[in-house]
């Protein structure tokens, strides 16, 4: 199974993934931003057209799939 990672050093902090796909991506209250907790696995398949779509946008290119 993938699993969606991101690279915090990377990340510029530009809110696109939290903005495009709320449900996967947080901004925690250190300011930084992480992966949801608790995703169920069949949230990442129906929402994985947006993650990709996140993927392609992120301007740090710090979010992937392993």
């Amino acid at each position: 199974m993938k699993k969606l990672t991101i690279d915090i050093s990377e990340c510029v902090l530009c809110d696109i993934c939290v903005d495009m796909c709320p449900d996967i991506f947080i901004k925690n209250d250190a300011g930084y931003i992480e992966i949801a907790e608790n995703i169920p696995d069949n949230t990442y398949e129906s929402l994985e057209d947006d993650i990709n779509e996140v993927i392609k946008n992120c301007r740090g290119d710090c979010i992937s799939w392993e």
